[in-house]
């Protein structure tokens, strides 16, 4: 029998992560500390047996393409595995940037059937859980399915993020709504898909030929495949996050803080891959503490950390406290320094006395009010906040080389 085959979608920009996804592809945020978010969509992968898969690449690619190494962290570069990352190239006439993530799988249409396989499963590259997908692809073939459409039920005020349906006995799909601002239903598309080839075959090349369509599979190519084949949804009951946006990301991150995390990294019956360097060990000095908090490798605590996640390589000197905050890798934080709910990304410098996070002051971002509202405050990549500064909540902030002197930044405020 032929295997089953998994395409991955990672060319998003992924902008409403705003400063964390500037220099890099959405699904190469880091994440937890030591992975990338996309490290859960090829695992599953992983120990689901699906050792054929395809990631499609766009925007930013290169921290995404060091990331995958070609698929050895996963084991997907023997013999009888393989991992493909597909970006689009000059050299035919149907060859140019994807326009929606079902013209990426279009534009792609002739690698899939050189492999010939029997499903195909459409996967998100930018979205937290742990899925066993055979119990999915056993469904899809028990119920004789042509598209199967992964779903979960959310609550009902955040069901206009999403896609939602309405199924009948049968688990057959009988209406699909695109994030529609009274939706029928809390059933949500989880934007997993299981395809047999030749419908999806069929599907993408009538998508290419309609001058209407956004090449989109939530927005076309679901409603229409609803209307003339046999459509189900796959209710999936564990946990799911779509990290798309500051405030979703800085949760799903806080839920593995959890004395009983949703998502447990220590499963080693399904284990989350990642490609991460050989480091030393974390060291706390004499006045390092941390509390319910996640410390990687390579990092120096003699400061505190509480309720926090401490990515690899990163320095916390005496007297500094870092609380209900996301330091990702090669940070240094300064003595005496106080970050409090904030996003911190990779090499950024923290000066002496710095505070980050600062006052009871919860005003929006004034910039991205609708994007950052919840109180983090996002500091990006190999910024340096000179000694003594005070910055608020709900701010964003990327400098690119020294201040002359300390940063006031009130609730609320940018500085880029």
């Amino acid at each position: 029998m032929a295997e089953d085959l998994a395409i991955i979608l990672a060319g998003g920009a992924g902008k409403r992560l705003l400063l964390l996804s500037e220099r890099r592809a959405k699904p190469a945020v880091p994440f937890g500390g030591m992975y990338r978010i996309i490290d859960f969509a090829l695992s599953n992968c992983v120990n689901s047996g699906v050792g054929h898969v395809f990631v499609l690449s766009q925007y930013l690619p290169r921290s995404l393409w060091r990331h995958l190494n070609f698929g050895k962290p996963w084991d997907l570069d023997r013999l009888k595995a393989e991992m493909m990352i597909l970006h689009p190239y000059v050299g035919s006439s149907e060859s140019k940037w994807y326009e929606g993530n079902a013209d990426a799988v279009y534009q792609n249409l002739h690698f899939i059937r050189e492999r010939s396989p029997e499903k195909v499963l459409i996967l998100g590259g930018d979205h937290i859980y742990k899925m066993d997908y055979r119990p999915l692809l056993d469904f899809h073939r028990k119920k004789g399915a042509d598209l199967t459409v992964a779903v979960k039920r959310v609550r009902p005020e955040e069901t206009t993020k999403f896609g939602t349906c309405l199924l009948d006995e049968d688990k057959r799909i009988i209406e699909f709504e695109e994030k529609a601002d009274r939706p029928k239903s809390n059933l949500a598309s989880m934007g997993i898909y299981v395809f047999d080839t030749e419908v999806l075959a069929d599907c993408l090349i009538r998508d290419a030929r309609n001058a209407n369509s956004t090449h989109d599979f939530g927005r076309d190519i679901v409603p229409w495949t609803i209307e003339d084949r046999r459509v189900c949804g796959y209710e999936f009951n564990g946990y799911w996050q779509d990290v798309g946006t500051i405030s979703t990301y800085f949760e799903s991150n806080m839920d593995l803080l959890r004395p009983e995390p949703p998502i447990d990294l220590d499963d080693r019956d399904w284990p989350i891959l990642t490609n991460i360097e050989d480091l030393p060990p974390a060291r706390l000095l004499k006045l390092g503490r941390a509390s319910e908090s996640m410390i990687c490798d390579g990092c120096i605590i003699n400061g505190t950390a509480e309720s926090s996640i401490i990515s690899p390589n990163v320095v916390i000197e005496e007297g500094a406290v870092v609380r209900n905050s996301i330091i990702f890798a090669g940070c240094i934080i300064s003595r005496g320094a106080k970050i409090n709910l904030s996003i911190v990304d990779k090499h950024v410098s923290v000066g002496p006395n710095v505070k980050i996070g600062s006052g009871v002051d919860f005003r929006p971002n004034e910039e991205h009010p609708s994007i950052l509202a919840s109180g983090v405050t996002v500091i990006g990549r190999g910024s340096h906040i000179p000694g003594g500064s005070v910055i608020g909540r709900n701010c964003l902030v990327q400098t690119r080389g020294g201040a002359d002197g300390p940063l006031y930044l009130e609730s609320g405020q940018t500085l880029v």
